[in-house]
Parts: structure tokens; sequence; C-alpha cells
């Protein structure tokens, strides 16, 4: 009983989710990269959290303030090099001209490190999104479809047949039943979209983006947990009551996204 009502409460909580960021997609414009930087304001949060339980404060503008130019970048088709290069450097400096006076003990290379994966996992990486929309409405669906049917059928077999525990110590939920199992059931959704929209892909690179999406989400999923197991938390925080926080809801999507556009880019 207890188990149905979690999974009712997944299901509402994905499919709230995954509606939102459809509609942002669907209304386009300059919609989806103020959506990104709303989740980065609430996830950015979750993440600073982590390195605070450390005793490890980055600066919070070194993370938000290129956090929030990137979608723009993206959206306004502005080539990334010369203003990613402007961000990192900016990071360094603000982070060299607030080390002296930090009221905590000095970790400055950790800060840095802290606050330039924050901005590559919180904002570079999600971003990818508004690259993909320039596609098409339907193939910046797919990774995001793909994502929650894998992430359901895992947790479907996982939670009821899964015996063999993947990373128990991480994630004692996670089984290599679901995970296999979610594989196989995924592949032929992943072939069916793409003759429903792509139509370009083959067999073959339906294959290759059921594993990209499997193995890169499984990963994402252990990372974030990682992240909190060490820290001690049970999840990134309580904004979704009982399931966590956006992090929690959508760390898949993180490596997911940039992976789906890589794939379609350079295949």
């Amino acid at each position: 009983m207890a188990g149905s009502k979690e999974l009712i409460t997944r299901t509402r909580t994905g499919i709230l989710l995954i509606a939102v960021l459809i509609a942002a997609l669907w209304l386009d414009n300059i919609i989806l990269p103020l959506f990104i930087i709303l989740f980065m304001i609430f996830a950015s949060n979750e993440y600073l959290r982590f390195w605070h339980r450390k005793d490890v404060y980055p600066h919070t503008l070194a993370v938000l303030f290129p956090g929030f130019a990137i979608p723009f970048i993206f959206f306004l088709g502005i080539p990334p090099f010369l203003p990613l290069c402007i961000l990192f450097f900016f990071v360094i400096l603000l982070s060299i001209t607030r080390f002296p006076g930090s009221r905590y003990k000095p970790n400055f290379l950790t800060e840095i490190t802290a606050a330039l994966f924050g901005i590559a996992y919180l904002s570079l990486m999600p971003s990818t999104i508004i690259l993909l929309r320039k596609m098409g409405f339907a193939i910046c669906l797919m990774p995001l479809i793909l994502t929650w049917l894998y992430d359901t059928f895992a947790y479907l077999v996982g939670s009821t047949w899964g015996r063999h525990k993947m990373v128990p110590l991480i994630s004692p939920k996670k089984s290599w039943e679901g995970t296999l199992t979610a594989l196989i059931l995924t592949f032929p959704c992943a072939w069916l979209l793409n003759r429903i929209w792509l139509k370009h892909l083959n067999i073959l690179d339906a294959a290759f983006i059921t594993l990209g999406i499997g193995f890169l989400g499984t990963f994402a999923d252990l990372l974030e947990s990682g992240m909190k197991r060490e820290v001690r938390l049970k999840d990134a925080s309580n904004v979704f009551p009982g399931h966590g926080g956006f992090l929690d809801r959508i760390d898949s999507l993180i490596f997911n996204i940039p992976f789906f556009y890589l794939y379609l880019l350079y295949r």
C-alpha cells in the first residue's frame, strides 16, 4: 500500500514537472531561458547546501552570474567560446578578490572547483535544451520522454523484483534487474518515437540513444545520491515533500539532455 502511494506521488510530481517544462518548450521564446534560470535559483540553493555542510563556501555570485548568463548566450545564438572564457575568468577573479577576507577557513581551490562544477552542472548542461529546441519541438521532447520512461521502468521493476543492488552504499534501491529491464523496455520506445518524430535515425541510432539515456541517467542519479550521502542528506531539499528537491527529480535530465543534443549534432 505504501509502495503504491509512493508511486502515485512520484508519478504526479513527474507529470507536473514535465508538463511545466513542456509548456516552456512549447512557448519557447524568452520563456525558456527564464525557465532555466528559475530552475537554477532553486537547484543552486540545494547544490550550495551540499558544500556548506562540508564547511566549503563557494561564492554564490560566482555560480549564479555565469549560470544566469549561459541560457541567454545559447538563446541569442552568440558564439559561446569568448563569453564562456570571460565568465571563467570572472569566477577566478571573484574568488581571488574574496579569498583574503573570507570569514571561513581557507578552501581556495575547493571553492573554485565547486563554483565551476556548479556552473556546468546547474546551467551549462541543462541549457542545451535551448539548442535542442532550435532543432524542433518534437526533438527536444525525446530525451525528456525517454528519461521519464527509463526511470519509471527501472523503478517499477527494481522495487518489485530487484535483488542485486548496483551500488548499495550510494543508492540502496537501485538494482541491476531494474536497470537492465529498463534498457530493454526503453529501446522500442526510442525506436517508435524516432519513427513518429525524427524519421532519419536508424535502429542502431535508437540502440545507442537508449544506452546513452540509460547509462548517463543512472550515472547522474548515482552522482547526486553520492553527493547527498557524503553530506548525510536523504533529499536535496523538501520542495516536493517526501520526494526531495529539484535535483532529486531531474538529476538524470541534466546529463541526458546534452548527450542527446551532442549525439544528434555529431552522429
